[in-house]
Parts: structure tokens; C-alpha cells; sequence
């Protein structure tokens, strides 16, 4: 019954009396005046007011207050282990869907500073400061795509072969 009713909001009896009272005091004063109604007629009148009312007070917003959130912490290790490799992975696409952006693309100067802090802790060497050393170590086209501006990413097998390089030093 109330599904049935809920388009009606929140109906009580009171208001009910209170529009058949209104409706018998407008009859008696507009009887007195000399103006003859029929009394149904503005006892129908009034509740279909009040009906048209209670159904417009239904459709707003509620005024009650809502529950709490819960709110879980999903950020926890156990959840996504591996956050850093999807923030490259996602820097990647950037630099990948963006032609020719990809020599100044975050991604590009990580893999500048992964590789210069590898043969600083490894060999003891500065891409900067020990160039010859480091294209003997890194290769040839290692080290240019490290110390050269590339405009474009490279392709998939290209930066695998450029990332392996890098994890032997």
C-alpha cells in the first residue's frame, strides 16, 4: 500500500479535516453572501488541492538526512602492489597517443634517471661526466636514445631492447 501510495508523499489524515473544514467555512461565508454553491463540489475542490499539493511535496528532494558513508581505504599495498609500474605504464600511453612529445614526456626523463643512477651506483659512471665509458657499456643506440633528444616514443620492441639494456648494467 504504501508503494502504491508513494507518489502522494507523505499524506496524513489532519490535513484531510483541515481541507473539508476550509471547504464547509467557504460555503457558509459565500451562503451568507448570497452566492449559492454546491458544498461537494468545494469539499472535492479542496482535496484534490490537497492531493495535487502532497503529490508535488513528494517530489522533492528528502530532507532527511542521509546515512554515513563507509569508506574503505583501497589504496593499501596489498591491493595494487605494483602502482608505480601502472604510473609509467600510463605515462607511456601519454607519450605514445601525443606525436613527437615524447623527448620531453616524464616518462622519458624516468628512464634518463633510472639508467644515470644504475651506472652511478653500479659502475661509477656519469652519462655526463663519463660519456665514452657509458656508450661502451650501454651501446650505441642506448646511449643516444638516453643522451639525444628522440621527438617520437620508440616502439614497443625498441624500448624493451633499450630497458634491457639499462637493467644489465
Amino acid at each position: 500500500m504504501k508503494a502504491f501510495l508513494a507518489p502522494f508523499g507523505r499524506l496524513k489524515l489532519w490535513p484531510a479535516f483541515g481541507a473539508v473544514a476550509a471547504a464547509v467555512f467557504f460555503w457558509s461565508v459565500a451562503l451568507v453572501s448570497g452566492v449559492d454553491f454546491a458544498l461537494w463540489q468545494l469539499v472535492l475542490l479542496a482535496l484534490a488541492a490537497l492531493v495535487a499539493g502532497s503529490m508535488i511535496s513528494g517530489m522533492r528532494a528528502d530532507t532527511e538526512p542521509n546515512p554515513d558513508l563507509v569508506v574503505r581505504t583501497v589504496n593499501e599495498p596489498s591491493w595494487r602492489p605494483f602502482a608505480e609500474v601502472n604510473r609509467w605504464e600510463d605515462r607511456f600511453v601519454f607519450a605514445e597517443a601525443k606525436p613527437g612529445r615524447f623527448g620531453t614526456s616524464n616518462a622519458k626523463a624516468q628512464i634518463e634517471e633510472v639508467a644515470a643512477e644504475r651506472l652511478r651506483l653500479r659502475r661509477g659512471l656519469s652519462l655526463a661526466a663519463d660519456p665514452e665509458a657509458c656508450r661502451a657499456l650501454l651501446g650505441e643506440a642506448t646511449f643516444h636514445f638516453l643522451t639525444r633528444p628522440v621527438p617520437d616514443c620508440p616502439s614497443p620492441r625498441e624500448l624493451a631492447e633499450h630497458l634491457k639494456t639499462i637493467e644489465e648494467i
